[in-house]
């Protein structure tokens, strides 16, 4: 069988190092399949800027940075409740609305 890491890399023409496709493995199980996935390609292109070809854990771990799975996003917004613009802008409008 093939894999989806595997699949992926073939249609995005991605080398991964054994390493890397083993990280992304784990990062599935602990995020998601979709997110693990859509790391090949962030990590195809931060391993272009380092002028590698194969893609490395160093690459998937930089890619990891850059984006958030859900779980990350959601502990993300709760640190930063009541701190975003729009909850200001909601409240404004809110107002304005109190008041007329």
């Amino acid at each position: 069988m093939i894999s989806p890491f595997t699949k992926r890399c073939e249609e995005e023409d991605v080398k991964l190092t054994v390493d890397a496709a083993n990280v992304l493995t784990s990062m599935a199980t602990q995020t998601t399949l979709r997110y693990a996935l859509n790391l090949i390609a962030c990590g195809k292109v931060v391993a272009r800027k380092r002028k590698v070809e194969q893609v490395d854990v160093e690459d998937l771990r930089r890619a990891y940075s850059y984006f958030m799975d859900e779980k990350r996003s959601v502990q993300w917004l709760k640190e930063q409740q009541g701190s975003l613009i729009f909850e200001e802008v909601g409240e404004a409008v809110d107002d304005l609305m109190d008041s007329t």
